[in-house]
């Protein structure tokens, strides 16, 4: 077994339980909460491997579908008998996040294709399984919302981390713990120190000020 097949079992785990915990408040039942687990896991790494015209990686090892529904399973029956608190929703979506984007570059980046492409597909691996979860939920997608915290950034960060190392290095084991490790603390730091990109707005957005405030202010 290769790191990056476990870091590939790790991640689709990591976001089963994170579409698992989605779920909650939303009366959904035990298989709406599979649907979720599924989709949140499997949904960045299929379009990926669509993209790349790759047999689609939990088709290919039906095994990753084992694991999505042992982790989904797992994470309902223990939340039915105990309160998941928000920080844990948040701690697996990062942990998944992480693994999701570096296995992603890695990936396409072993098929041959360039650096840019692969950090493009990292990061789409990374958070499309996300959208897809927060879509079937009726909630704004995350990586739309304002106070997203370095989301795709994060992603951005580590896959590019990966990619350097790869260059510097050559494949290396630690190139996959080293960026996907950058990737959790860069998103864990920003959600305690609230870090995020400059919001976008156009100048009409910008109330205007007169002489007269602008002399008060």
């Amino acid at each position: 077994m290769t790191l990056r097949y476990l870091l590939e079992h790790l991640s689709v785990a990591f976001g089963a339980m994170a579409g698992v915990l989605a779920g909650r408040g939303k009366r959904v039942d035990l298989f709406g909460i599979l649907v979720l687990g599924m989709v949140t896991a499997t949904g960045g790494g299929t379009l990926r491997d669509l993209i790349l015209d790759v047999p689609v990686f939990w088709v290919q090892d039906p095994n990753f579908v084992l694991t999505v529904m042992a982790a989904s399973c797992l994470m309902f029956i223990t939340a039915r008998y105990r309160r998941a608190p928000l920080k844990l929703l948040l701690f697996a979506d990062a942990v998944s996040l992480a693994f999701v984007a570096i296995v992603g570059t890695s990936k396409t980046h072993s098929l041959g294709h360039a650096a840019v492409i692969s950090i493009v597909l990292g990061v789409t691996t990374g958070v499309a399984g996300g959208i897809l979860r927060d879509v079937l939920c009726r909630e704004i997608p995350s990586i739309f919302r304002t106070e997203i915290y370095w989301y795709a950034t994060a992603a951005f960060c580590g896959a590019c981390c990966y990619l350097l190392m790869n260059a510097a290095f050559g494949p290396q084991p630690a190139n996959l713990l080293v960026s996907s490790a950058l990737i959790l603390i860069l998103r864990l730091a920003a959600l305690r120190y609230r870090w995020k990109l400059p919001e976008f707005r156009i100048h009409e957005d910008t109330p205007e000020i007169t002489g007269d405030d602008s002399m008060m202010r």
